[in-house]
């Protein structure tokens, strides 16, 4: 019933702007902000059967591309453990007028209604800023979570000889995995001191961070290494956190022309080990 409500609330928003009735649809456009946050919390308390999700997705959906999506997400599901990028692509763009799904580059307009690109919202790997304000982080959270890292890896690393072999041919080694959190954390600092050295809100590199650690060696280093590599490189940027005032978490930067602030990057770098933590422990 709430979400039915969330979604009511905004399309009558949207009728009663045209109507001239300002205030109405302020009312409603708060609902349903409440609506959303009330129906998050209780969905946050029951444990995903994430099959069934997208069985039910693919049942109710009524734009073809969503549907073959869900019913690939779902067929991978059968022979991996997460969605592989072989049977849905890396990137998929969705559009804000009719819900259309485009998947690889961003189409110039939608295919089914024609609404330019600039009403696309990109989906890729991972996530920094949503509209949703997903996986959201306070300061002292996110801070707490860089800290605790670097003690997860070690334990991850420990008596491993094998760090440079990948359990199937498309997923990445212990090693690589590392590798990895390394150049992420060299991207998290590059962002923030970007945007805390301009006195605007500057657009930043659009770098695929899981991109970067090939090519650098990190298969050929022994377990030790690794650890010594992500533990200076944790430490370098626990230390821009630290110094952190509460006016430099507001400020933001640009990235594929979505707005995200300080609290944004920490929310994503930190959501971002525990995610590779539980991959590098399964």
């Amino acid at each position: 019933m709430t979400d039915v409500l969330y979604v009511e609330n905004l399309a009558a928003a949207e009728e009663l702007v045209r109507r001239g009735q300002f205030n109405a649809a302020k009312v409603l456009r708060a609902l349903a902000h409440a609506q959303r946050a009330e129906a998050m919390a209780r969905a946050r308390r029951t444990q995903v059967d994430l099959p069934d999700l997208l069985r039910r997705n693919h049942a109710t959906l009524i734009d073809p591309a969503a549907r073959d999506v869900a019913a690939r997400a779902l067929a991978s599901l059968a022979n991996h453990v997460d969605v592989a990028e072989s049977d849905v692509d890396q990137h998929i763009w969705g559009c804000y007028g009719c819900g259309r799904l485009v998947e690889g580059e961003r189409p110039d307009s939608c295919p089914a209604c024609g609404a330019l690109a600039v009403e696309f919202e990109w989906f890729g790997p991972f996530y920094a800023a949503t509209p949703e304000h997903l996986g959201q982080q306070s300061p002292a959270d996110v801070l707490a979570m860089l800290r605790s890292t670097p003690d997860e890896v070690a334990r991850v690393l420990d008596g491993r000889t094998d760090v440079a072999t990948r359990p199937a041919p498309d997923e990445w080694s212990i090693a690589e995995l590392v590798g990895h959190l390394v150049e992420t954390d060299g991207v998290f600092r590059s962002r923030v001191t970007t945007v805390l050295a301009d006195k605007g809100v500057p657009a930043l590199d659009s770098r695929r961070p899981w991109t970067l650690h090939e090519g650098k060696g990190y298969e050929q280093m022994s377990a030790d290494a690794l650890l010594s590599a992500f533990r200076a490189t944790r430490a370098e940027t626990i230390a821009l956190v630290e110094g952190l005032t509460d006016a430099d978490w507001t400020r933001k930067g640009t990235v594929r022309g979505t707005a995200n602030s300080v609290l944004d990057f920490g929310s994503w770098l930190a959501n971002h080990d525990v995610g590779h933590l539980a991959q590098a422990h399964r």
